[in-house]
């Protein structure tokens, strides 16, 4: 199992009238956690890319718990459960200063042979880079 915090500070311009972070941010916010937890991990996906292998979304779900607002300093956590094959599935959860947890969700990315458009599994890099999670 994978697990990745990061923190994000809540901008004016994430936000509604009311102050509250709008809800179609909290994608955002998955994608920096992964795309942190990628570069710590050694890889990118600018990486992946250019060797002809894409990641797009598949599914997203998320469930709105409680509300977060303008410079509210959040904690991202990603977790991954299970090795990477066709597709990547991530967990998230996001919480404020004080420990309670405002939104969950999951996102499922699935590797895409560029040049075909075609689903295809993981490329072996992935696979080395997970393997000792798993």
């Amino acid at each position: 199992m994978v697990t990745y915090e990061t923190k994000i500070r809540v901008r004016y311009k994430e936000t509604d009238t009311m102050g509250v972070v709008h809800h179609s941010n909290y994608v955002n916010y998955y994608e920096v956690v992964r795309t942190e937890m990628m570069r710590e991990l050694g890889t990118t996906y600018k990486t992946l890319e250019a060797s002809g292998v894409m990641l797009p979304i598949h599914e997203v779900k998320m469930n709105f718990l409680s509300p977060a607002y303008y410079d509210d300093l959040l904690t991202v956590r990603l977790t991954m459960k299970q090795m990477p094959g066709v597709r990547m599935i991530f967990d998230h959860e996001i919480f404020n200063e004080q420990g309670i947890l405002l939104n969950t969700g999951q996102v499922v990315l699935v590797f895409m042979d560029a040049a075909k458009r075609k689903a295809c599994r993981a490329p072996q890099k992935i696979m080395d880079v997970f393997a000792k999670y798993f």
